[in-house]
């Protein structure tokens, strides 16, 4: 099974990531990165298209990619897995408007009030995404995720897990959720 691992905000794909490895122990990954300097739209078309291009038959996203999986699942119909997801973009990334040094590349990006008015405000969730949520995520509210995603998504706390959640394993409860998904 191929999955698209998408990255989280002001980062890149990284192969050798912790959450990439323990994917890799079931599922073929692959990435891509895109731009915090891009237009939501624009990205979420290439990843659109990556996904369609490469026959990926599932996404995998963190934070801010948690959003885009999320909005990819839902446009292509296939399964999302998101980990501590962005599900209310415009009021988070408001709070982050300025340039940062990319945590992959180490080169500076800059987010603009302009390119986060091009979000939507809020994530598209639907029973095809499976949401995990470190509840002590200092980031993103979990109870709120929990409460934005609970009436449509399969969601699991983690009360030990924190944003980054750099130990994520939970490929057995992944392929429960793939495999009921795939096959409905």
């Amino acid at each position: 099974m191929k999955i698209l691992y998408i990255h989280g905000a002001f980062s890149a794909f990284k192969p050798d990531s912790e959450k990439v490895k323990n994917l890799q122990k079931v599922f073929e990954v692959v990435g891509v990165s895109y731009s915090m300097e891009t237009p939501y739209p624009e990205n979420k078309a290439m990843l659109v298209q990556f996904c369609r291009d490469n026959g990926i038959d599932a996404v995998v996203g963190t934070s801010l990619g948690g959003l885009y999986a999320a909005e990819v699942s839902a446009e292509l119909s296939i399964p999302a897995i998101l980990i501590n997801p962005c599900v209310e973009p415009v009021m988070s990334l408001s709070t982050i408007v300025g340039t940062m040094t990319n945590f992959a590349t180490g080169k500076p990006e800059t987010l603009t009030q302009e390119i986060v008015n091009t979000f939507p405000d809020t994530a598209t969730m639907t029973q095809l995404c499976l949401v995990f949520v470190g509840m002590k995520d200092e980031l993103i509210n979990p109870s709120k995720t929990i409460f934005m995603c609970c009436h449509k998504a399969t969601v699991v706390a983690n009360h030990n897990a924190d944003h980054y959640w750099d130990d994520f394993e939970r490929n057995e409860r992944i392929l429960i959720h793939l495999d009921t998904t795939i096959t409905a």
